[in-house]
């Protein structure tokens, strides 16, 4: 399901919500028939539960799910559309039949099918699914060839699809999309990176490359950065090399978005412990040690870059959040 007209829609279900003697119709008639088009047959060996989280807006459709053992499918008079659908399986395993053709899908697999033709799914217990929809009809045109690649058990580790995957990730849970402009731009790097990963023509991988692959690019290295904020040996050659990129690469990445590698480290550090300081949580640690897990090896040089950025010191933001927290149970 992708949404029209500049529509978004943000649609969660758990099941575990539902009074248990009506989860099965529920699921079946408003997330099954109503939203997604398809029949859904639970298992008669597992417990029922279905979880997901769907998105939807012109030229996308994200869904991450978790689900029991359960058979899919869609029927001739349920098709109302034409989307291409990577069907990524995250964990589990499940098998994909359409066109005559069969693609089992196990862990770090993605199999490609097609809204517009009939089709079943078969999903262990236990799964978690990631499924990506664009239209046929904004990407076709781009890919070499659409028939090589439906119903094909396709390694998600492998180049753009590893990139788009981890680039739709936070796009389930972000709240930037609530804008319409982020919305236009996030939905125009998605189709970027399905195309380059199904085989784009020439011209369209150059234009995919330029745009799409350099803000999964970014996002990713950012993400990595993240996670390793705190480490003393986070450097831009470190992150590179982590990426399989160039250290010219990475700040080309971030010159695009006018700041540097190492401003924007400095910025998180700074932002990390900050929050840190100002939770009551934290009130029996020291500025030293807060500092340390933020990345900070030389503690002057923190409480310098701490005050430029925030006007405070950090014993200041410390006193002053605390004296707000204790007024707030007063």
């Amino acid at each position: 399901m992708t949404g029209g007209n500049g529509e978004f829609l943000d649609v969660r279900l758990c099941s575990d919500d539902i009074p248990e003697c009506d989860r099965i119709p529920y699921v079946r008639e408003v997330y099954g028939r109503a939203i997604l088009r398809h029949e859904i047959e639970p298992c008669r060996d597992s417990r029922f539960y279905w979880r997901s989280t769907l998105r939807s807006m012109a030229g996308l459709g994200l869904a991450t799910s978790v689900i029991s053992a359960v058979r899919t499918y869609r029927t001739a008079e349920q098709i109302d559309s034409d989307d291409l659908v990577l069907n990524a399986t995250v964990a589990g395993r499940r098998v994909v039949r359409q066109l005559g053709r069969e693609a089992i899908a196990g862990p770090g697999e993605v199999v490609v099918s097609r809204s517009a033709d009939v089709g079943a799914c078969e999903v262990e217990a236990n799964s978690r699914l990631v499924n990506i929809r664009v239209p046929v009809t904004a990407i076709g045109p781009a890919i070499a060839d659409i028939d090589s690649v439906l119903v094909r058990p396709l390694p998600s580790a492998a180049g753009a699809l590893s990139l788009l995957l981890g680039y739709v990730g936070p796009l389930q849970t972000s709240d930037a999309l609530q804008r319409a402009e982020t919305r236009r731009f996030a939905v125009g790097h998605v189709h970027d990176l399905v195309t380059l990963a199904l085989g784009a023509t020439r011209d369209a991988a150059m234009q995919a490359r330029s745009r799409g692959v350099r803000a999964a690019r970014l996002r990713a290295v950012k993400a990595d950065i993240l996670a390793n904020l705190g480490a003393r040996g986070l450097s831009l050659a470190t992150v590179a090399t982590r990426h399989n990129i160039s250290p010219s690469y990475v700040r080309k990445l971030f010159e695009s978005e006018g700041t540097s590698f190492t401003d924007f480290v400095l910025s998180e550090r700074l932002a990390r412990a900050r929050r840190l300081i100002a939770d009551p949580r934290s009130a029996d640690r020291t500025i030293g040690d807060i500092a340390l897990e933020a990345g900070f090896g030389d503690l002057s040089y923190f409480n310098r870059a701490f005050r430029r950025r925030f006007g405070a010191t950090p014993s200041g933001i410390r006193a002053g959040a605390y004296g707000a927290s204790v007024q707030d149970l007063a």
